[in-house]
């Protein structure tokens, strides 16, 4: 079986903000929306997920680089419909595991084979590129489907909202002591201690500055607009010398408990 992919650059996917009863709210929504579907164009081509309804008028808002794709959407957050990318030995693309109808839409246009995910499969399984994988939530089944699965032995088990490579041995995560000390004591596949990176929480509503969309040599930070995202952006730029880093305003997409990541969902390079 392969194994679960590094975050590549192939496509991004992003969902069109469901209508509520709030027009302010939904034209806020929208508008970053778009204004985030247009910054990470000039990374990868993205698909914007909205209702048949709305194609014709989402395609007229967008640069070249965005395609609207019709499909239906809950409005709950991209990142639960995402399906887990997986590489062969020679690191290309080769398969996904769907876990929703959606996700199965999205990895059939991908054009790879299409899995059933297996139940107890971990909502999120982030890897490093070398052996090395973040998976939560912790207990279940998560633990045996993983190895009996997709044989993987080297692990670590986190509360969400969790963690994800920056690049291999370095990790941003949100204060969380738990995590912060299984972190810690880890080895990873390449004998290292990882860097960690702590960011502090919003000073409002239940987000996550961790929560970054990382493709390949890409990072958008999400920026709250509290006066920390400033600071988190800094320590993650000096982290990364030479990365495209940028930041987002992330308020109106960013899901209880998350940020940008759970909004995107970063389809790997073919190859």
């Amino acid at each position: 079986m392969p194994a679960p992919a590094w975050v590549g650059s192939g496509r991004f996917w992003l969902a069109w903000p469901k209508a509520t009863n709030d027009k302010d709210h939904d034209d806020a929504a929208r508008e970053d929306c778009l204004g985030l579907a247009e910054l990470l164009s000039d990374y990868a081509p993205v698909s914007l997920i909205c209702p048949s309804r709305d194609v014709a008028v989402v395609a007229l808002r967008t640069p070249p680089n965005v395609a609207a794709f019709a499909a239906e959407h809950d409005g709950s957050a991209l990142g639960l419909h995402a399906p887990l990318w997986l590489v062969d030995e020679a690191g290309r693309l080769a398969a996904a595991a769907a876990r929703t109808a959606l996700g199965r839409e999205i990895a059939e246009r991908a054009g790879v084979e299409v899995l059933d995910a297996p139940p107890g499969l971990p909502q999120d399984i982030r890897a490093d590129g070398e052996g090395t994988y973040l998976a939560w939530p912790a207990g279940g089944e998560g633990e045996k489907v993983l190895r009996d699965w997709l044989g993987l032995d080297r692990v670590v088990w986190l509360e969400p909202p969790g963690a994800a490579f920056l690049a291999p041995g370095l990790v941003v995560l949100s204060p969380h002591p738990a995590n912060h000390q299984s972190l810690e004591a880890v080895i990873d596949a390449k004998g290292r201690r990882l860097t960690l990176i702590e960011l502090a929480n919003p000073k409002k509503g239940d987000f996550c500055y961790a929560d970054c969309v990382i493709a390949g040599e890409a990072v958008v930070v999400p920026d709250f607009e509290d006066g920390r995202g400033t600071e988190n952006f800094g320590h993650i730029s000096a982290a990364l010398p030479g990365r495209s880093v940028a930041a987002f305003p992330a308020s109106w997409l960013a899901p209880e408990n998350a940020g940008l990541g759970a909004a995107v969902v970063v389809q790997p390079a073919s190859t």
